[in-house]
């Protein structure tokens, strides 16, 4: 059967963001009635990345350094403040979207609204792209690597780092709650519950990188029923008691934890 021009486009749109062949995008497609989005969310959800074995775009290095000229602080080698900002918005996006951590994960970016030119164009590179529209254009298969389990922990586990303050080891709980929000959202439905839990709480813990990590396992790993949480598991304190805490409210008997 043909396909009609808004499929084509469709189709289009999927291969760009996936690389995924012609059948394989269009049974996608097919299985939710032509919606990208939904047809996307399965397709990463099922562990697909052909995009990864899409051999690189050549970049034009030179191009590259341009854009960050065109954005440096000429009080800085680097991309600061108000470039940032002008980046942000040329590209179309809030400076507090998360697309901008995948982005900086890219980048390998040490400095949160700081990128070197070594950073921004290491970045570009990997993205496959040499100007500010082409950054553009990456935006929707970036906003997807959020959606894919295992793309989204590389982001998760580099936010922990990219976030802490000079010499410091753990977060204050309030920079992990937004980050939690920015980054969970999509793969932990007890997301609502924990925030809560980690608002309740009379001590506001700093969070560890091992509590931070468990976290994301936690979101990906147990059912949103806690039927296969494993109490004698290597779980933070911290998540014990968020599951004791839970059963409690929701009234169920409490697990032991031996």
């Amino acid at each position: 059967m043909s396909l009609t021009s808004q499929q084509k486009d469709k189709l289009t749109q999927f291969q760009n963001i996936t690389s995924a062949p012609v059948k394989n995008a269009t049974d996608y497609l097919k299985k939710f009635n032509w919606n990208v989005e939904q047809a996307l969310n399965q397709f990463f959800q099922d562990g697909h990345s052909f995009a990864a074995a899409k051999s690189a775009a050549k970049v034009d290095a030179k191009k590259a350094e341009g854009v960050y000229r065109q954005y440096k602080d000429p009080t800085d080698e680097a991309v600061t403040g108000d470039g940032v900002l002008k980046l942000c918005e040329d590209i179309g996006v809030e400076p507090v979207d998360p697309v901008i951590l995948v982005f900086c994960c890219h980048c390998k970016a040490r400095e949160m609204g700081r990128f070197t030119k070594d950073e921004l164009v290491a970045g570009m590179t990997k993205l496959g792209v040499d100007s500010v529209e082409g950054l553009k254009g990456k935006v929707g298969e970036m906003r997807q690597e959020l959606l894919d389990k295992k793309k989204a922990k590389d982001v998760y586990t580099f936010t922990f780092a990219f976030s802490l303050d000079a010499g410091a080891k753990n977060l204050p709980v309030e920079v992990a709650t937004e980050y939690w929000k920015m980054l969970l959202t999509p793969h932990f439905p007890l997301l609502p519950q924990w925030l809560e839990f980690v608002e309740s709480r009379e001590k506001k813990n700093m969070i560890s990188k091992d509590t931070w990590m468990m976290l994301f396992d936690l979101a990906t790993t147990v059912s949103p029923d806690l039927s296969n949480y494993d109490p004698d598991g290597a779980w933070p304190v911290m998540i014990d008691e968020f599951v004791e805490w839970l059963n409690k409210k929701k009234g169920a008997a409490p697990m032991v934890i031996g």
